[in-house]
């Protein structure tokens, strides 16, 4: 997970915001991959983001990613960030 997290927190392309999930993926290896798409994708949840504040999506998949996943909270906000832009 240390690795993941430590890839994760590399992003910092956010003026493009749109390239975070392929340019982590391209770095991992084949578990770290399959580990990475599960957070995006649960993480990426409808009933996460379905608000029409986006700052409670933000909020909601915070506290989602906090309770089932032992990442930093700076490798959390990154993911919230880059999903956050999908969503808006």
């Amino acid at each position: 997970m240390k690795s993941l997290e430590n890839k994760i927190l590399l992003f910092d392309n956010w003026s493009k915001p749109w390239t975070f999930k392929k340019s982590i993926e391209d770095t991992l290896n084949k578990n770290e991959l399959n580990l990475f798409k599960e957070i995006c994708i649960k993480a990426g949840d409808f009933q996460l983001w379905n608000y029409s504040d986006l700052l409670v999506g933000c909020s909601m998949c915070e506290r989602f990613l906090k309770d089932r996943y032992e990442l930093s909270d700076e490798a959390i906000t990154n993911i919230v960030r880059a999903l956050s832009y999908e969503w808006k």
